[in-house]
């Protein structure tokens, strides 16, 4: 047999792709969230020229016929351990060229290739290194026939948006067939087109592979930048660069302090939210911008400048808007008008991700987003949709202790009672729910006994027995049972009634990130627990005494008569004479 192919895999380091990811809330509010990171790992390539010769190699010089020649080459490289995810498995045929992504990327750069050349003079920078970029490119004249461009980047995007491995192939190729070229270069070409939110809608499909987020570079940056501002008055065009912005951002601070710094992200999305004001996919995608500005997920980077970005964004007046948009979506308490689910979240969700200072949150209780979000709480408590991100804002703005006051006189902690309890099939609703109980028992006594005399124990221990294995639920539990049981009486005895202790007994020894936290929720109860801490030895230690058999012959004196041990006490300063 022929040796095996391609080349050695040492030579081709490459990250491996990621599973999409969507923006999600974090498990606490804020820019201080410790969103989960994304690392990228390493995995060797080879480009398709080297899969089909294997595969031409084997028909020619084995007589395999198509189907067992392909299976062969493959077995042959994923044995080498080669990704083979951005190579078209099968052999050279006219149906492998129709192929979505094979048609869209000839496309791209068939329509890239029949514009003009044009310079764009950009704003590059903030503050004192303000400066002009000069983009050049080629456009495409209003009038120029390119065809079926459209129909070719709707297909490129389906094939992107697939689910499962069939999607994380089609972006892998893209990306290997230099796709993340080809399809800012077509946004800058459909500049002043009416192609252009299809070519924005595939990139932000494209975007959802880690390696073609870190292809995308400045240029790709720089088109979305010129999309936003040359398109300004366009809604269907603002929205869609904002979410392909969205999408760069998610697991990469290079790329989220790039469109910040260099590309003003915050001052396009604040004139969005003022000029589209009544167009809600364009204030939803505004949204979606803002809240990626702020993740802290990229595992590369120990430090991130996300409260900066959230000041800037309070600083520009993105807050109002943000509450406006809030009032006219929401039902805002008693204003009892009808409201739109998954808008009212995202809002609630962004504000929650911007709330980063105690200034940022007391504008934000100024502005009426408290009331209001209560307001939501309770028009929406059964669905979990808003609950999870009007618990969120609410959390982070009681960490004031005045406006824990002014939601204790809401009764917010009774509503928090019922969101425990009736949440049970949500673990992502009670973690949220769990989050403002434990903001709202922090140094406020009349909070808990208002939360106890709710039913709100049998609620917590309720949730805590429900989901078990939730880490993130657990943690915030203890920090409210240990809350509860300091500051509000009788309610120890209802949470030992209730089985607290045996739920903490178990949080304890099933993880050692709980043991702590459940250890002193069980010393604040009264209960039986042990604090003492055993000496383990020095760190790096790990040595045993042999202390022989207990009934055996006692050879000591028999040492103590040896000269070696003479000359030891003496050294030592003990008379021997008396020896």
């Amino acid at each position: 047999r022929p040796p095996l192919r391609g080349p050695a895999p040492s030579k081709l380091p490459r990250p491996l792709r990621k599973a999409p990811m969507g923006l999600q809330a974090p498990p606490t509010v804020g820019v201080h969230s410790t969103d989960k990171k994304v690392a990228p790992t390493f995995a060797a390539r080879i480009q398709q020229d080297t899969f089909d010769e294997a595969v031409r190699e084997n028909m020619e010089d084995l007589d395999m016929d198509e189907a067992e020649a392909v299976q062969d080459a493959i077995a042959q490289f994923e044995a080498q351990g080669i990704d083979l995810s951005n190579v078209l498995k099968e052999a050279p045929s006219a149906e492998r060229d129709a192929h979505p992504v094979v048609r869209g990327c000839a496309a791209l750069d068939a329509a890239a290739k029949a514009g003009s050349e044009e310079t764009m003079e950009l704003q590059y920078g903030e503050g004192a290194a303000q400066s002009t970029m000069k983009l050049t490119f080629r456009a495409l004249d209003p009038a120029q026939d390119v065809g079926d461009l459209v129909g070719d980047l709707n297909a490129l995007r389906a094939a992107c948006e697939r689910s499962g491995d069939e999607g994380r192939a089609a972006q892998a190729l893209l990306g290997a067939r230099e796709g993340m070229d080809l399809l800012p270069s077509a946004c800058l070409a459909c500049l002043r087109r009416d192609e252009l939110p299809a070519a924005l809608w595939a990139l932000r499909a494209a975007l959802a592979d880690a390696e073609n987020r870190d292809r995308v570079g400045l240029r790709g940056l720089l088109a979305l930048q010129a999309c936003l501002v040359e398109r300004r008055a366009d809604a269907a065009v603002q929205a869609a660069a904002f979410h392909a912005a969205a999408a760069a951002m998610v697991g990469h601070e290079a790329n989220r302090a790039c469109l910040h710094e260099k590309c003003a992200l915050v001052a396009s999305a604040v004139a969005a939210l003022k000029g589209h004001a009544d167009d809600v996919n364009v204030v939803l995608a505004a949204c979606a911008a803002l809240r990626a500005l702020t993740l802290q997920d990229d595992a590369r980077k120990a430090l991130n400048k996300g409260f900066d970005r959230a000041r800037a964004a309070a600083d520009l007046g993105a807050l109002p808007l943000l509450n406006a948009q809030l009032a006219k979506l929401g039902t805002g308490g008693e204003n009892g008008g009808a409201s739109d689910a998954g808008a009212t979240a995202a809002l609630l969700l962004t504000l929650s991700r911007l709330a980063a200072s105690n200034k940022i949150c007391e504008t934000l209780v100024s502005l009426g987003t408290l009331d209001r979000a209560v307001g939501l709480l309770r028009a929406h408590i059964a669905d979990a949709t808003v609950c999870r991100p009007a618990c969120a804002l609410l959390s982070a703005l009681a960490g004031n202790d005045d406006v824990k006051q002014r939601l204790g006189e809401a009764r917010a902690p009774e509503l928090t009672a019922a969101l425990l309890g009736g949440h049970l099939d949500a673990p992502a609703a009670l973690d949220a729910a769990a989050q403002l109980l434990t903001a709202l028992t922090t140094r406020h006594g009349s909070n808990c006994e208002a939360f106890v005399a709710g039913g709100g124990v049998e609620a917590l221990v309720g949730a805590m027995r429900a989901c078990p294995k939730h880490l993130a639920l657990q943690k915030r539990c203890c920090l409210a049972v240990r809350n509860l049981a300091v500051r509000a009486e009788g309610a120890t005895q209802a949470l030992l009634e209730q089985g607290a202790e045996p739920l903490l007994r178990e949080a304890m020894e099933a993880s050692p990130e709980l043991h702590d936290l459940a250890k002193a929720a069980l010393r604040d109860m009264h209960c039986d627990v042990s604090l003492a801490q055993p000496w383990k030895g020095m760190p790096g230690e790990s040595k045993t005494l042999e202390q022989g058999d207990a009934d055996g012959e006692n050879r000591f004196e028999q040492f103590m008569d040896t000269p070696e041990a003479r000359a030891a006490m003496q050294a030592a300063g003990f008379d021997t004479t008396q020896m």
